[in-house]
């Protein structure tokens, strides 16, 4: 029995509190030097259904705003900026000219775009970002491509 006794009181006993430390600072580590992405977020576009629009409700004036493939943007078919430029300031103006014009006659203009199947997101953002600045809120997708 004594013999049991000196050898579980003899035993080495392992010292975990170096341990815990040591997973502690690796975890403070990784959580103060990793970045966090953020998320791409929804833009709120409305995609076009097979709904029929009410009978009595007025048509909306129309206007198609072409992107190509190469960043160039047509609006009703004439050709408006250079492809290399992120601001649209052309197209931002006549929108907003569009837009009050309409306000005063008192209907809606809707602004279709129609991009090619190969044009870069970036150039449909850049439209986008220049119907914002004009404060046009009726802006959908053209069901057709080019």
């Amino acid at each position: 029995m004594k013999a049991t006794d000196n050898f579980l009181k003899s035993k080495d006993k392992v010292d975990l509190t170096a341990m815990i430390d040591v997973v502690f600072l690796l975890l403070i580590y990784f959580m103060v030097t990793t970045t966090i992405i953020k998320q791409e977020s929804d833009i709120g576009i409305r995609l076009p259904t097979s709904v029929p629009s009410a009978s009595d409700a007025p048509l909306p004036e129309e206007h198609m705003i072409d992107i190509l493939s190469d960043g160039s943007v047509f609006f009703n078919g004439a050709p408006l900026t250079e492809p290399t430029e992120h601001q649209l300031p052309e197209l931002v103006s006549l929108l907003s000219n569009i837009r009050e014009s309409s306000e005063r006659a008192g209907f809606k203009t809707l602004i279709l775009l129609n991009p090619e199947s190969t044009t870069e997101q970036q150039y449909i953002i850049n439209v986008l970002n220049a119907c914002v600045q004009a404060e046009v809120t009726s802006v959908s997708f053209a069901s057709t491509g080019l």
